[in-house]
């Protein structure tokens, strides 16, 4: 039996595969070593894990998870779920090695994460072969929805927003600078919540305001990672996220510019992976 999980910042998506190959799909918040405690993922565990997963001593976990690059943050996670799980059939592996197999299956090439966060490797099939450190949002994450949320929302608060645009974006969001500032810096989950303005810039894309910032994101996801990969432009670019899958055609044109070719975009790498670890 089989436990696979794709771990963002903001969820996971997960799902359990019986001894008859049944599959059973559910979602939780993002698992992520760095933004929560110990006791909030053990909680998490107790409470949305184990209902949704029988005979659980039986069951091999593969968890792909942001945050986990990290040895001692793999190792963290491996610590709270073999309170409930045998320690020896756990896998805790990085979320960017589960889009290099989702995306690249064991082909060559460059995978991208476009969602919450960003990141980046080169992949030679197998394993990582490089990795640009990706940093987290406060310093990087360059393309991500924290990097175009941060400036949707910087540029409104400083009535940098053309007046229609700005217009739309204060009916759907109405408040005060405070109203915006105290979450950002003194929620629970900042990263999540400046991601949450991507969308206003996403669904609006088609907008010359709204289609250059998601632009300039990505050129700086380009120059600060992909052009950083030896021969980046010998291999396909394959997306991971959900900022990549909504703009993949702002995507497409910001890496011809590049000379790179884009491959697959996928939304969610969950069946890739189950695909991936089936076939093993």
């Amino acid at each position: 039996m089989l436990l696979i999980a794709d771990s963002g910042s903001t969820k996971t998506d997960w799902c359990f595969i019986d001894s008859l190959r049944n599959r059973h799909y559910f979602q939780t918040i993002g698992i992520n070593p760095y933004n929560l405690t110990r006791e909030r993922i053990q909680k998490e565990i107790e409470n949305n894990i184990l209902p949704n997963v029988s005979q659980r001593q039986d069951v091999d976990i593969f968890f792909y998870g942001a945050g986990c690059s990290a040895p001692e943050k793999r190792e963290d996670l491996v610590s709270v779920f073999s309170l409930f799980f045998n320690r020896e059939r756990i896998h805790i592996e990085h979320d960017l090695l589960g889009a290099a197999r989702a995306g690249c299956r064991r082909d060559k090439g460059i995978v991208g994460i476009l969602g919450t966060g960003s990141n980046s490797c080169l992949y030679d099939g197998k394993k990582i072969v490089e990795n640009v450190p990706a940093l987290g949002y406060i310093l990087c994450d360059e393309g991500a929805g924290t990097n175009i949320g941060k400036t949707i929302l910087r540029d409104y608060l400083r009535h940098r927003m053309p007046e229609y645009i700005c217009h739309e974006f204060s009916k759907l969001y109405p408040g005060s600078e405070s109203d915006f500032l105290t979450p950002l810096y003194s929620g629970e989950n900042p990263n999540r919540y400046i991601a949450s303005f991507a969308r206003f810039a996403i669904e609006r894309q088609e907008n010359i305001y709204c289609r250059r910032v998601i632009a300039d994101a990505f050129h700086s996801f380009f120059l600060s990672q992909i052009t950083q990969y030896t021969d980046y432009k010998k291999y396909k670019i394959n997306i991971i996220g959900s900022i990549g899958y909504y703009a993949q055609n702002i995507f497409k044109e910001t890496a011809n510019q590049y000379g790179v070719n884009a491959g697959l975009f996928v939304k969610a790498p969950l069946d890739d992976l189950i695909k991936y670890h089936l076939i093993n």
